[in-house]
């Protein structure tokens, strides 16, 4: 006979599963963050190239440098539009991501809370002790025999 699902998940130590999850969810975490680090550090690298190169241009306008014309100083300011523009949307997006990963910090959070606080082991004597994970699956079982007894009587 083929195991359904859930047979599969009871045979499995609840521990392991919970600890493999974390493990993925840690390292998704860490790819994700050093990629938007490379992408921050590099949109800020290039906005300030671009706001030099505006200024350099302009500079050379502006002195009187041989072989600079008009054109030399609508680069520069375009440059620097540019630059300034990519600087503010480096530092937006980094701020929004702080904003992200301090949410997700606190709905971890409160998952773990409604779920009676599982993940953390209660160590003092005098606090309310919540069910393990087998105990929660031993009671589901329960719960599925009545209903299957009910159902039974039922007809």
């Amino acid at each position: 006979m083929e195991k359904n699902e859930y047979e599969e998940l009871q045979e499995q130590n609840p521990a392991e599963i919970q600890q493999k999850d974390m493990q993925e969810i840690a390292k998704s975490e860490e790819k994700e963050q050093k990629s938007s680090n490379g992408r921050f550090l590099l949109w800020t690298l290039a906005g300030i190239y671009l706001l030099y190169t505006g200024y350099s241009l302009c500079k050379g306008f502006i002195t009187g440098a041989e072989g600079t014309g008009m054109g030399f100083m609508l680069a520069g300011i375009a440059f620097a539009v540019i630059g300034v523009g990519l600087l503010f949307l480096s530092i937006k997006n980094m701020l929004s991501e702080e904003k992200l990963k301090k949410a997700k910090i606190a709905k971890n959070a409160a998952m773990e809370a409604a779920a009676g606080g599982e993940l953390k082991k209660e160590t003092a004597s005098g606090q309310h002790k919540s069910m393990s994970i087998a105990e929660r699956a031993n009671l589901v079982k329960e719960l599925e025999g009545e209903e299957e007894d009910g159902e039974n009587e039922e007809e």
